[in-house]
């Protein structure tokens, strides 16, 4: 009788599975050894960085790859047109609202017109309004794009200007108070853009200048502090020079060098503001006739601390009276639109630019843009 041990014969099925695991048992023993006596080495890879899109934060315990230092960003210089209205109109002709209307002209040529706003994308335009400016007209200029800046009042009873219409014209002194841009260029209300004038804040004309060191010999007399650096880019006038020479022992400017306030290029400063004014509050130190111009002459003559610079040939023109070759040979042209010139076909032009902006404004201004 054969003798029982407790277990009874594998199946075939049992059989089969312990063959497989002896195999792979001593595929183990043969490999195994070698393989984890080797050091494991891990290639890290470098992440993808995809642009604009949001990215989760890492753990604490996670290790970022090292980044190079990011490059150094110049930030845009910031740029602005800009104008001054006041309560004033044309006593001289007949037309309602001329600078008002003007300012909207404005606000379309350098805002909006595909031929005359700026290349290099959006630059704001400035409208420096006097407290008589009607509320209407302001809100009117914002709704059509215009940043619209309530203007301090810096008369003096000493100043007593050549025409009515001039009575506030030294609140265009508060540019010097718009500090948050670099440069601005002012023009005159009754002024007509042309072409494009953006390129003129990168003009080698408009560049800052420094404080020039007292000259020898010349007492200033000046008790305000004075700017570092400084900018007062303008033109020639030589019709009111005519007009208006330099009086012997009473000069305010140097022969010569009469700029005109009608286009300017500035660099805001509360230093230079504040000069400013501490010559509006010394009675009688320049000719009135023509204040903020006379002011301006007076602080940045040719012959001081600050003397101003001559813009570039073809910027603006101020003609007696337009011509076609105004039109072709300028940028833009300090001309009173709304009176009629001998030129027929200026008239026309002006009259053709009016009726275009009042055709934008009065249409869906999104489908022009």
């Amino acid at each position: 009788m054969p003798i029982s041990w407790g277990w009874k014969p594998l199946s075939r099925f049992s059989k089969l599975v312990g063959l497989v695991a002896s195999v792979s048992l001593l595929l183990i023993l043969g490999q195994g050894i070698p393989l984890f006596s080797q050091p494991i080495a891990i290639t890290p890879t470098t992440p993808t960085v995809v642009q604009d899109q949001p990215s989760s934060s890492p753990s604490a315990t996670e290790t970022l790859p090292a980044a190079k230092e990011p490059a150094e960003v110049t930030p845009r210089p910031k740029y602005a047109f800009a104008t001054i209205i006041t309560g004033e109109g044309d006593t001289e002709s007949d037309v309602k609202d001329a600078y008002f209307t003007a300012a909207r002209l404005l606000t379309y040529q350098l805002l909006y017109s595909p031929q005359t706003k700026p290349r290099r994308g959006h630059i704001p335009f400035l409208v420096l309004v006097t407290k008589d400016v009607p509320q209407a007209q302001r809100d009117t200029l914002t709704r059509e794009g215009a940043t619209v800046i309530l203007a301090e009042n810096l008369e003096r009873e000493w100043i007593h200007p050549k025409w009515s219409r001039w009575t506030n014209v030294l609140a265009k002194l508060n540019l010097w108070k718009a500090t948050d841009y670099e440069k601005i260029a002012f023009l005159d209300a009754d002024t007509i853009v042309l072409e494009p004038l953006d390129d003129i804040f990168e003009d080698s004309s408009t560049a800052l200048q420094p404080l020039l060191p007292p000259r020898e010999g010349v007492s200033s007399n000046l008790s305000q502090a004075l700017p570092e650096t400084y900018l007062l880019s303008g033109l020639h006038d030589r019709w009111v020079e005519e007009a208006l020479p330099p009086v012997p022992g009473k000069e305010f400017y140097a022969a010569g060098n009469y700029v005109n306030a009608g286009f300017l290029v500035l660099s805001p400063s509360q230093t230079l503001f504040d000069y400013y004014v501490s010559l509006l509050d010394t009675p009688d130190r320049f000719d009135a006739s023509y204040p903020e111009q006379n002011l301006l002459n007076l602080a940045h003559r040719a012959d001081g601390r600050m003397p101003w610079q001559e813009l570039g040939t073809g910027w603006n023109h101020k003609p007696l009276s337009a011509t076609t070759d105004d039109l072709k040979n300028f940028k833009s042209l300090h001309q009173k639109w709304w009176r009629p010139v001998s030129d027929p076909d200026v008239n026309v032009f002006m009259r053709n630019i009016t009726q275009e902006m009042e055709g934008f404004f009065n249409a869906d201004m999104g489908a022009f843009q």
